[in-house]
């Protein structure tokens, strides 16, 4: 090697140290006018049999098999005269493939030899081919999914939908892409939703589930089970939420309806006694502990038996569909109206002490005697006897309150027949 070639080689084998610690598996040679091997660095390509330490004083036509010399031949010249080539090259074993590259080596003005630098990456198109049938395998997951799923900006915009969520809210993926996630969340969902979100992209976890009732394309109410979960870059910082959504209507009606089986009253829809006597014992805890006051009041219609005898238990059950109606109409939304069985009714006026109850109960009758049921072929007395008593800190048990009212109920029915 001659003393104008040594420094340039100097900063090739510095380059070739410095590449291969993002490039294992990196080669250089360098070689003179006379294709005589200057530099091996690196495991670069060679005939069988040749150890790399054998390389440097070979000249390249020995050391490359014969069918790679004769492709990299044109090129290798080319070097010597300032060209450059960069291309990939299949190997005759039919399994390897390296990246190469030819250069010239310049000192100065003058190009004292050629670089060969070759890197094998076969490694690098298994990865491809690998993340390759993965991102197929995402990709039809992603689609075919029955369940729906979507990729969510941070401020809630979609990025990507798949069919099935599409289908769960009545829009097609191009509308999806001019609405976002908030606004399918009913107005009394949104602010917790937001915190949970806040609380998500703060750390405190990374995925949360609620079932909630989203606002399809036509405005409507369905009930899902939505899975958010948080996604974040390599420096940790948030880029996009993954959303999961499963239709459960279904499974909400059916669970409406077992509920309804297990607290209304099948007939009237008013609470059953189950229902009735769980609110009351609540109310007269409240009571106990926060010094609160209400009104238990019985009611029982008057010669209901004798309706029944005469008209039918058909009419019979019509009005006491009209007289469950009747009481649902005149209480306040944190009232409780139910019936206990046959023609027994029972009502919780809250925050209504006894007096109050005692008033309601005689406005209530007052009604009943001066609005007859309308039943077809007559008309029907819809008069009723209502007992009440008060519910305060000294109620022993809704067993007390519920005979208590009762008593007062067969006082009032009494006075009604004595007059």
């Amino acid at each position: 090697m001659t003393q104008e070639a040594r420094e340039p080689v100097d900063i090739f084998r510095e380059w070739h140290d410095a590449a291969t610690e993002t490039l294992p598996g990196l080669s250089t040679v360098i070689y003179d006018h006379g294709f005589k091997v200057v530099l091996s660095q690196g495991d670069p390509i060679r005939s069988p049999g040749l150890e790399t330490g054998e390389l440097t004083g070979s000249k390249l036509n020995e050391v490359l098999p014969h069918d790679v010399w004769s492709r990299l031949e044109e090129d290798l010249h080319g070097a010597l005269e300032g060209k450059t080539a960069t291309y990939e090259l299949p190997i005759s074993d039919g399994e390897s493939l390296f990246w190469i590259q030819i250069t010239p080596l310049r000192k100065g003005e003058h190009i004292i030899g050629g670089v060969f630098t070759s890197h094998e990456v076969a490694q690098r198109l298994e990865a491809e081919q690998e993340l390759l049938e993965l991102t197929g395998s995402f990709e039809t997951a992603f689609t075919k999914a029955p369940i729906g799923m979507a990729l969510v900006a941070l401020d809630g915009t979609f990025i990507r939908v798949n069919p099935a969520f599409c289908r769960i809210l009545g829009y097609t993926p191009e509308e999806m892409m001019n609405v976002t996630i908030n606004e399918m969340i009913r107005s009394e969902d949104i602010e917790e939703d937001l915190v949970y979100v806040s609380r998500m992209i703060a750390g405190d976890f990374d995925s949360f589930t609620k079932e909630r009732r989203l606002l399809g394309k036509a405005g409507e109410a369905i009930w899902v089970s939505l899975a958010s979960t948080l996604v974040r870059d390599d420096a940790g910082q948030p880029i996009h939420i993954i959303s999961q959504a499963q239709d459960i209507s279904e499974r909400r009606r059916l669970e409406e309806e077992l509920r309804k089986v297990a607290e209304e009253d099948p007939l009237t829809g008013l609470a059953n006694r189950r229902r009735f006597v769980v609110t009351l014992d609540q109310q007269i805890e409240r009571c106990r502990r926060y010094g609160e006051k209400a009104s238990l009041l019985m009611v029982d219609l008057d010669n209901f038996k004798a309706i029944n005898d005469t008209w039918g238990h058909s009419t019979g059950d019509a009005l006491l569909v009209h007289f469950g109606r009747v009481l649902a109409g005149r209480i306040r939304i944190n009232d409780l109206a139910a019936r206990l069985g046959g023609d027994e009714f029972m009502i919780i006026l809250v925050g209504t002490d006894a007096e109050g109850g005692a008033r309601f109960a005689l406005k209530l009758m007052e009604h009943f005697d001066t609005h007859p049921f309308e039943a077809d072929g007559g008309q029907l007395s819809c008069r009723a006897s209502i007992g009440s008593t008060g519910i305060d800190a000294h109620t022993i048990s809704s067993d007390q309150a519920m005979s208590a009212a009762d008593r007062a109920m067969y006082e009032v029915k009494a006075g009604r027949k004595s007059r």
